[in-house]
């Protein structure tokens, strides 16, 4: 399918339909497992299936994965040549969102397809997306094995489940977000038990 097609079925998605920001809470920033341990505990399970994560969850994940840390915007994953091109969405069974880590706000993005088989019925889903005008793809895949190792270690801490995944349908992702196919770099299924 035609980039050109693709961004402008995104612009008239965008266009029709309105969406929502949700504004997260401060994500918590202490407590859980010790690191060793959670490092000893960590696993990949494909049992994802768990309650809808509350508000203050999904902060907390996603300032695990690659939040900011420090007034000049480092962040919990590092970044080749600090770049910081990384960026998530987050889908759950009320939408698809992605999350601006300034503001800590989620952004529905307008639903134009269906998504639900790439939930599977996970607690949440989270895809990680860069931006590829600002950095090399080299790059940016081992900035999303950082933050997918960041959220594998906030799930082992919380006693989730969870598993990275590669094989994801970029083209329905990329549609859903307005994105390029080759920008969706891999998925996180989540399992909240």
């Amino acid at each position: 399918m035609p980039k050109s097609f693709l961004a402008l079925l995104g612009a008239l998605c965008a266009a029709t339909l309105l969406a929502e920001d949700i504004k997260l809470p401060e994500p918590q920033k202490t407590g859980g497992m010790p690191l060793m341990e959670a490092l000893a505990k960590r696993a990949t399970s494909r049992r994802t299936v768990g309650p809808e994560p509350s508000a203050q969850q999904l902060a907390n994940l996603l300032w695990a994965a690659n939040g900011i840390t420090r007034a000049d915007g480092k962040r919990t994953a590092p970044s080749a040549r600090d770049k910081r091109e990384i960026e998530l969405a987050v889908l759950t069974a009320k939408g698809l969102y992605t999350w601006d880590p300034v503001d800590n706000v989620l952004t529905e993005t307008p639903a134009c397809v269906d998504l639900e088989d790439l939930r599977r019925g996970a607690s949440a889903f989270v895809v990680l997306f860069y931006d590829k005008a600002v950095q090399n793809r080299e790059s940016a895949l081992a900035d999303a094995g950082f933050v997918g190792q960041n959220l594998y270690l906030f799930c082992t801490s919380q006693g989730w489940n969870s598993v990275f995944m590669g094989s994801i349908d970029r083209a329905k992702l990329a549609t859903a977000l307005g994105k390029a196919e080759d920008e969706i770099l891999f998925a996180h299924r989540i399992g909240i038990k």
